[in-house]
This record gives structure tokens, C-alpha cells and sequence, in this order.
């Protein structure tokens, strides 16, 4: 057969070849030259565009950085211009004035609020990327209010006189099924076009909102420019554009994605040169339409419970997971404990409060590995416990009651799943303690001490004082103690030196409860914590409540 090896000898041996001996293979080699060139066209084509695509990312991503870059920046110039330099008069030391110290406090709690802004901006961007399909793995139901209101508070405005164009009307609040960060993105953008279009006269940006016969319906309505009516018909397609400088065409294709996501529609009304409305439709979050998208998006789920097996937390939650097909693993406190933080990647982790002491030490070392998860923790417990429950303020943990869920398990694993978590949680009465117990506390800082013996001494409980653990090992040969707090870094002797001594001495007091009380949290300290016989920990500053609970843990 006639193959590209004689095709290519053509080329090379030039018109001595016999090209007329194979006449019959001319359709193949121009098949070839035609289709070849065109696949190539197509494929340079492409690459054009992604290329395009990706510059135009590049540009918004550089954009969208710069405000709280900048801002960031002017922060450190006022900061800078308040503290003296190294070849100031002030080497040694320096006095800022009451006004002073409120301009720098204000810096601080402004650039902290920039650079939360510009994590989401930067978490906006990258939901963005994928102009295809829209993330939603982390839709829950949230409160529109609320989110709209972060939205306009938070948006970037140009200056202050730019915010308060902005007017928020919403009388009519709701609760929707989908991502609060996408619903931001739509606001953020809906508002930075109107800014972009708004002409040269009086202008002014209303939000609104109302009820419907089949939902919600929210409105941002603009007294700008307005768009020709041969235009409200293109607006949503992908890469259409009006020509502003800075604009990509992405923007409101990528909002029309995202409210179809959440099983609604946007549209668009507009006078020309008078001004535009954007209608940002949504289900009732109770709809069937609703119910639909929860239940492909309960396919998705992974789901993590750690409590003992067979136990009725766990039956019912294997019964759940079996119905609405979630994809549940089971692991005991201990087990759970000896994960890595990278091993907590669920979308909910359902955690069997029914604790004793021990369990609860093991708690105090889970909370740690915790603090890395995006995902949603549940602590069960019941509601008739006298327990006062306090985690780490590093972790979020909603409180949920064992007498709620096994009522109804499936109601609240799509609670714990989907519903906007309550950000405040009851006060509990605290566990009782008794009047009878003592306490050291172990610290070389005095005033540590003294406070915290104040603290546990309004309880009803006696407290013993030790500067460092050479002290407290003599002041255990004398005392009759029931629970130790026991700082990690003191001179003489620190504090798992201590705890070591007293685990390994034939005293009586070798079993004694020893809660470790430390500033490093890090699973390094926490191990250690473990290794050297300390049973629990607390992590400085502890507040009063949380305290008093970790003690009411060790003394019964």
C-alpha cells in the first residue's frame, strides 16, 4: 500500500517518482491536507481562547485585589506615620496617647475586615473559573437578608459618598437553598455594573424585595444609563460584552448559573436612559423544586460519626444514610482522635455527646484536629444534662439534642446538612461541684494564679497554690489534692516533669487528675500532653465558664 514513507519520498526524490502508478490514493492525500489544516485551525482557535479566557481571568483577578490591597496599604501608612522610628528619640520606649491607641485599634479591626474581604474575593474568582457549572457542595439554606445586607456592606464601594447611593428596602425576608459566597458574587456584581452604567445624572441604587405566588423575589433597581431594548436580550450570554474597559462578558452569564443553581432565574427590565432592574427569582425553600435539589445534592454528602457502634445515635444515622444515600463513615472517639487533620474533610461530622470523664478528655484533643475542617460539626447531647458546654473558641460546634434527633433522625440530619446554624447557643447551668474538693493550681505566673483561684474559690472549692512543679510535687507529700491545673512552661521544674514524677511515684497521689494548662494548642504540645500522663487540658486564656465546666469534668 502506498503510505505517507512514499508520500514523503515525493518530496524528496522529486518528479523521478511515479506518482501516476498511484492515482487512486489522491482523494486520501487531499483528504488529509484539507481536514488536517482544518483540525489545526480549529485547535489554534481554541487555544486562542483559552488563552484569552485566561488573561481576562487574570486581569479580573488583578482588579478585584487591588481595593483591598490598597486598602491594606493606607492602614500601614497611618500605622506607620503613629509608631516612631528606629532613629527616633524613642529607642527604649514610647507613649501613645488614648486617640492613638483608638486610631490603631480602628486600623486593626478595618484591615482585619479587608482581608476577609479579600479571601472571599479571592474564593469568589475561583467558584467563578468554571463558567460551565456551579459548586454545590456547600449549599445550605441561609437568611437572603442577612446576606444581601454582608453583600452591600461589604462591596468594595470607591469612597464613602459611593455607599450611600446604595439604599437596602428589604421588608420582605426569606430563607433560600444555595451558597451565601454565590449569592454575594451576584450582589457584587449586579451593584458593580450599575456603578459602571450610571451616567451622568441623579443616580441611586434600591434593593428590594417581596413575596410571590411561588417564591421570593428580590430587585436591584438602578437610575443610570439604562439599556437599549435590542440589548436586554444578550446580556446573560457568555463573553457578551458592551465594551467598558475592565468587563469580560462573564459576569452575568455566571449570575444567571449561579440562580439557576438554587432553582430560580434572574431577568432583566429597563427603561433607556432611565434605569434598569435586575429580578432575582427564588423557590420557596420548602418547594418540591427545592426537595429535588436536596436530594441529588444528599448523594453527594459525606458524612462522619464518631460514637460508640450500636448504640441508638448510630442505628439511626445508618438508617438515614441508607435512605437519602449519603456516604457515611463510623469511627469511635478513640479512633477518631488518632486521625490526621486532613482526615476531617466531611461535609458533616456528627459527634455522640453521651461522654465520661475520659471520653471527654479525648474530646478536648479531638477539638484540635477539628479547627482544620470546612465542614459542619454536631455535637448530640441531651438536653436534660446539667453540663455546661463549652468547646475551644478555635472550632464551631452546633449543639443539637439527642431527644430532637432520635424524635425525627431524618429531619435533623437535613437540619444539620442544609439549615443556616444558629450562631448563638443557650446557656447550660453549670455541673455541680463540690464544696468539699481541692484544687492546685500549678503556674509561675502569680497573677494567673491568684486569678484563677478566685474564680474556682466562688464555686465553693479550696485551692492550693504552686509556683513551679518542684513545689507542687512537696506540696503533694502534705495536701490531700483532688485535681491539679498544671501550667506546661515553668522554671525549676516544668509542668510535664511534674506530671511524669507523680505518674511514676508508688504515692498515693500517682492517679491523681491532671489537666494540663497550656497557650500552645498545636497537636505537637497536645501529644505530649498525653505521653506524659496529664489527663485533659485547657488553653490559655480560659474563660470563666469554660474553666469551671473542665473542672466540674474531673471532680466527682
Amino acid at each position: 500500500m502506498f503510505g505517507f514513507g512514499e508520500f514523503n519520498g515525493y518530496y524528496i526524490q522529486g518528479p523521478e517518482l511515479n506518482f501516476s502508478e498511484h492515482q487512486s490514493y489522491i482523494p486520501i492525500f487531499a483528504f488529509t491536507y484539507v481536514f488536517g489544516n482544518l483540525f489545526y485551525f480549529r485547535n489554534q482557535v481554541e487555544h486562542e481562547a483559552k488563552v484569552s479566557i485566561a488573561k481576562s481571568f487574570g486581569a479580573g483577578i488583578a482588579h478585584e485585589m487591588r481595593n483591598p490591597l490598597s486598602a491594606l496599604l493606607s492602614s500601614f501608612e497611618v500605622v506607620r506615620a503613629i509608631v516612631p522610628t528606629s532613629n527616633s528619640s524613642y529607642r527604649n520606649s514610647h507613649h501613645l496617647n488614648a486617640q492613638e491607641i483608638q486610631i490603631l485599634n480602628d486600623i486593626i479591626e478595618d484591615s482585619m475586615k479587608v482581608i476577609w474581604t479579600g479571601n472571599e474575593t479571592i474564593d469568589l474568582l475561583l467558584t467563578s473559573i468554571d463558567q460551565n457549572r456551579v459548586s454545590t457542595s456547600t449549599f445550605c439554606k441561609h437568611r437572603a437578608k442577612k446576606v444581601i445586607e454582608n453583600a452591600i456592606d461589604s462591596y468594595s464601594y470607591k469612597n464613602a459618598t459611593e455607599k450611600r447611593l446604595v439604599t437596602l428596602e428589604m421588608d420582605t425576608d426569606f430563607e433560600y437553598l444555595g451558597s451565601d459566597t454565590l449569592l454575594k458574587y451576584v450582589i457584587y456584581n449586579l451593584l458593580k455594573n450599575a456603578f459602571r452604567h450610571r451616567g451622568t445624572g441623579r443616580f441611586k441604587i434600591t434593593v428590594s424585595s417581596k413575596k410571590t405566588s411561588d417564591g421570593y423575589s428580590v430587585f436591584i433597581k438602578d437610575t443610570g444609563q439604562g439599556i437599549e431594548p435590542q440589548l436586554i436580550k444578550n446580556i446573560f450570554e457568555d463573553f457578551y460584552t458592551t465594551g467598558k474597559n475592565g468587563t469580560f462578558g462573564l459576569g452575568l452569564s455566571f449570575c444567571k448559573k449561579v440562580m439557576k443553581s438554587f432553582g430560580g432565574s434572574i431577568v432583566c427590565r429597563s427603561e433607556f436612559e432611565e434605569w434598569t432592574e435586575f429580578e432575582l427569582i427564588f423557590p420557596d425553600s420548602e418547594s418540591t423544586q427545592v426537595a429535588t435539589i436536596k436530594q441529588e445534592l444528599m448523594k453527594a454528602k459525606s458524612v462522619l460519626f464518631i460514637g460508640n457502634e450500636l448504640g441508638v445515635l448510630d442505628s439511626d444515622i445508618r438508617q438515614v444514610a441508607l435512605e437519602a444515600d449519603l456516604n457515611l463513615t463510623h469511627k469511635t472517639l478513640a479512633e477518631a482522635v488518632d486521625l490526621e487533620e486532613h482526615q476531617f474533610e466531611y461535609n458533616l461530622i456528627v459527634i455522640d455527646g453521651d461522654l465520661d470523664a475520659a471520653g471527654w478528655a479525648l474530646m478536648s484533643r479531638l477539638e484540635g484536629k477539628l479547627s482544620f475542617t470546612e465542614g459542619r460539626i454536631a455535637f448530640i447531647h441531651d438536653e436534660n444534662s446539667p453540663r455546661n458546654l463549652y468547646f475551644q473558641r478555635y472550632v464551631d460546634i452546633q449543639l443539637f439534642s439527642i431527644q430532637k434527633f432520635v424524635q425525627d433522625p431524618s429531619a435533623a440530619v437535613d437540619y444539620l446538612l442544609f439549615d443556616d446554624f444558629d450562631v448563638e447557643q443557650p446557656a447550660h447551668s453549670y455541673n455541680e461541684i463540690s464544696t468539699k474538693r481541692t484544687v492546685m493550681i500549678v503556674d509561675d505566673n502569680h497573677s494567673l494564679r491568684s486569678i484563677t483561684s478566685i474564680m474556682l474559690e466562688k464555686q465553693g472549692l479550696h485551692v492550693i497554690q504552686a509556683d513551679n512543679g518542684q513545689t507542687a510535687l512537696q506540696t503533694l507529700e502534705e495536701e490531700d489534692v483532688d485535681l491539679i491545673l498544671m501550667d506546661i512552661e515553668m522554671p525549676v521544674m516544668d509542668g510535664l516533669t511534674a506530671t511524669r514524677r507523680i505518674r511514676q511515684s508508688e504515692s498515693h497521689y500517682a492517679s491523681i487528675p491532671i489537666v494540663g494548662y497550656t497557650g500552645d494548642k498545636s497537636e505537637e504540645t497536645v501529644v505530649k500532653i498525653n505521653e506524659y500522663g496529664m489527663n485533659d487540658y485547657l488553653v490559655k486564656p480560659t474563660p470563666k465558664d469554660e474553666l469551671i465546666d473542665k473542672v466540674a469534668t474531673w471532680i466527682y
